[in-house]
């Protein structure tokens, strides 16, 4: 029988015992898509009580809407899943009702005053009563201002974070003063050295730059950096100073007044390298240096595959030119995302077949809760035992392989954006990657197979609070 909605395992349901394991999570970008399959894992986990073994929550992008959102309302390591739903809701509310960028006034009048400056430009030197030469020097002067006021689309980005998602009582929240059970890191992709640089609570750490201190940086700017999108967004430009870093390991970066962030996405949409690198940087964390000393890795993906696309917009004279850029782009982007997820599954094998280092599980929005436990039902020993526990788990709830392939399919092609996305897309997120997430994690984990919860549960989250 499946769950009734809002029904989290109760306290006295028993955990396996799996010994202390320090439990990494790795959140990918993919704007509210991304967002809400995220806290569809992160819901999972709380039911399933491993979240009292997290030691980080680590992200990019999209995924740095909801590490944000939590780091700022509560104790995740502690937080009962009425505390996380309540989270889920308020930021569901946002996505459905207005979207979290154009969910502030401030954002939709820069839109609307930006329009009418493009216009004016277009439009407004030519009237004027000069002669054709000055009217072409008006025109010049007018498209540098419309590309200065283009370029504050970025701080009105930050400014929009901070008014819809992460401002308490009138004031946007410091990094700093958020949540310090574990460590939540925001990843951003410095373009000086081509490579990430780390926001924690307690760290900014980056290999070219050293390590440094939060100082007073805004958590919206830091979320705002995570998630500017290479063309949507332009570059966010921060000071170095109030960072105080110590021993830069380039020369010149030890120069650098600011530091070029935009996505962290561009250099590793994984959200993975905090982990891997926690060797470089251990000798200066402080107070509490078994935080990133993992075990285990859960890495939540919402990035698929591209899909065909007939491209014959490509043929346009100059502007197929510039498509064919951007279609490289996503070709480049999308082949770094498939070599980097099949060389992390390639490690928590080698993890699991040798006895030692970073076991983990991934749960990638491109398969449905069928596929993994399809793929080890027919394995001897325990693992194999699990996977067909899931198969009749899923087979006792009613749920056909079919169906979820095709959620699957719709999931991944919801589009990388900003703007409002609808209740039943929210919902489906939600339902799919909490189940996504038990099926994979109890096959590769042995974490508890729950009772499969009702869609009811994840329609109501996904409905908000009403007050976005």
């Amino acid at each position: 029988m499946a769950r009734p909605a809002g029904q989290p395992q109760r306290e006295d349901t028993p955990v396996p015992a799996l010994g202390r394991r320090k439990l990494a999570v790795a959140l990918s970008g993919g704007g509210h898509r991304a967002c809400l399959f995220a806290l569809g894992v992160l819901l999972y986990l709380v039911d399933a009580r491993r979240h009292k073994d997290v030691t980080s929550i680590a992200s990019v992008s999209g995924g740095s809407l909801a590490n944000g959102a939590i780091a700022q309302s509560l104790d995740f390591t502690s937080a009962a899943p009425e505390q996380l739903e309540a989270v889920v809701t308020r930021l569901a509310d946002r996505i459905t009702r207005r979207g979290t960028l154009f969910g502030a006034p401030l954002a939709k009048a820069y839109v609307a005053f930006l329009a009418v400056a493009a216009l004016a430009t277009l439009i407004g030197p030519w009237l004027l009563p000069l002669s054709f030469g000055l009217q072409i020097v008006a025109f010049i002067v007018a498209l540098l201002v419309l590309a200065w006021l283009a370029g504050l689309r970025g701080r009105v980005c930050a400014r929009a974070f901070a008014t819809t998602l992460f401002t308490p009582e009138g004031r946007p929240d410091r990094l700093d003063s958020i949540c310090d059970d574990l460590d939540h890191v925001f990843c951003a992709t410095n373009l000086q050295a081509s490579g990430h640089v780390y926001f924690t609570q307690r760290l900014v750490s980056s290999s070219a730059f050293g390590a440094g201190v939060p100082g007073d940086i805004a958590l919206s700017t830091v979320v705002q950096a995570s998630a500017a999108f290479p063309g949507a967004f332009p570059i966010s430009w921060q000071p170095t100073a109030r960072h105080k870093f110590s021993k830069p390991r380039e020369a010149k970066a030890a120069g650098a007044r600011k530091m070029a962030l935009v996505d962290g996405g561009v250099y590793a949409n994984m959200a993975d390298q905090w982990v891997h690198r926690y060797d470089n940087v251990k000798p200066e964390i402080a107070n509490k240096p078994d935080y990133r000393n993992a075990t285990e890795m859960v890495v939540v993906s919402a990035s698929a595959g591209l899909a065909w696309n007939p491209l014959r917009r490509l043929r346009l004279p100059v502007i197929g030119e510039l498509l064919t850029l951007l279609r490289d782009k996503d070709i480049l982007y999308n082949n770094g995302n498939s070599l980097r997820r099949q060389g992390l599954v390639s490690q928590f094998k080698l993890a699991e077949r040798d006895g030692e280092g970073l076991r983990g599980a991934l749960v990638h929005i491109a398969q449905s809760p069928f596929k993994v436990p399809n793929d080890l039902a027919k394995t001897d020993g325990a693992k194999g035992a699990r996977a067909k526990a899931v198969l009749a788990a899923l087979g006792d709830a009613g749920m056909r392989e079919t169906d979820w392939a095709a959620v699957a399919r719709e999931n991944s092609t919801v589009p990388t954006t900003l703007l409002r996305l609808k209740p039943a897309i929210a919902s489906r997120l939600l339902y799919h990657a909490y189940l996504l997430a038990m099926a994979n994690l109890h096959v590769h984990l042995d974490y508890p197979l729950l009772p499969l919860p009702d869609a009811s549960r994840f329609d109501r989250l996904a409905q908000g609070d009403g007050q976005g």
